[in-house]
């Protein structure tokens, strides 16, 4: 879903004015601030300590499909635990409605998302620091999920995905969209069912060209957050999208340009380029990824992760 996108009353705003307990927290629900299809993002507080904020997430669950995703969301978040540039997990419940299930995420409240800052900057480009400092913290992120085993892939990296801390780092959200199912897809069944997937759970501007052609039986792995992380790369510092119109034959052949201006080092222009290549065993890992960002103020500051 994306969080922050206004809350146009789509969806009742049935659980605003209430106190729930979820696990150990008692939080009143506030306003709508975000909606998806079947979710909604609500801001509440701490009815102990009103003075604390949270994101609470609601979500619909219509059948057995949309729960399994939710418990991934959960188990995802619980994986990844206390790490600093992913969304903290504070209390969750699945309740039966009978017809249906609901669940509710209790989550850190950030306020600002990436993209808004990016819609809301005019023309005011990022200084090359500025814009090392906002990647490095998606690098990590993406880092301690790629170091999982099996490998856990985001599948839906992107600026709205990228949310700003109270502690002003930059931090990952929106898991439901992960998986660990790494394989190349031959049969025809199965290219359908993968097909279906991708196009429900990934976002087309930063969709990697193994996932928009699954005829080209290439494997599809956490490489394709590589090739999301160059699009979000780009996106950052040139605040539009790689490839114009979401082209899926743009994509396929890689077929971008780096703009005149700004100018940027080809220590950023060359990662794009290192991070875009159509071919996911061209691309870099997580670790060489992050070993390309060399500029020696952002090399200090990556070295605070390891698998």
């Amino acid at each position: 879903m994306h969080w922050f996108k206004p809350f146009m009353g789509k969806e009742s705003a049935a659980l605003e004015g209430r106190t729930v307990d979820i696990g150990n927290l008692k939080i009143h629900i506030r306003n709508p601030i975000a909606e998806g299809g079947f979710s909604c993002v609500y801001l509440a507080r701490d009815v102990m300590n009103p003075s604390k904020q949270y994101a609470l997430k609601h979500i619909i669950c219509n059948d057995g499909e949309s729960l399994e995703l939710v418990k991934k969301e959960i188990s995802v978040m619980k994986s990844l635990k206390g790490h600093p540039n992913v969304v903290a997990l504070l209390g969750n419940a699945v309740m039966d409605m009978g017809r249906t299930k609901e669940a509710l995420l209790v989550m850190e409240f950030c306020e600002k998302s990436l993209v808004g800052v990016l819609e809301n900057r005019g023309v005011g480009y990022f200084e090359e620091k500025q814009i090392l400092l906002i990647f490095r913290d998606v690098c990590n992120a993406v880092f301690v999920m790629h170091c999982q085993s099996p490998p856990i892939a985001h599948r839906d990296l992107k600026a709205e995905n990228v949310l700003l801390g109270p502690d002003g780092s930059w931090k990952l959200c929106d898991f439901g969209s992960s998986s660990t199912n790494h394989k190349r897809f031959d049969r025809p069944e199965e290219m359908g069912i993968e097909e279906d997937n991708i196009r429900k759970h990934t976002t087309p501007a930063y969709r990697a060209p193994e996932m928009w052609d699954l005829f080209r039986k290439e494997f599809i792995s956490e490489k394709v957050d590589i090739w999301a992380l160059g699009c979000l790369l780009y996106r950052i510092c040139y605040f539009k999208s790689a490839f114009d119109g979401e082209s899926k034959l743009q994509i396929l052949n890689g077929n971008y340009r780096i703009p005149d201006l700004p100018k940027y080092s080809s220590s950023i222009t060359d990662l794009i380029k290192d991070l875009l290549q159509s071919s996911p065993d061209a691309r870099p890992d997580i670790t060489q990824a992050r070993a390309l960002l060399d500029c020696p103020f952002i090399s200090i500051n990556l070295g605070v992760v390891s698998c």
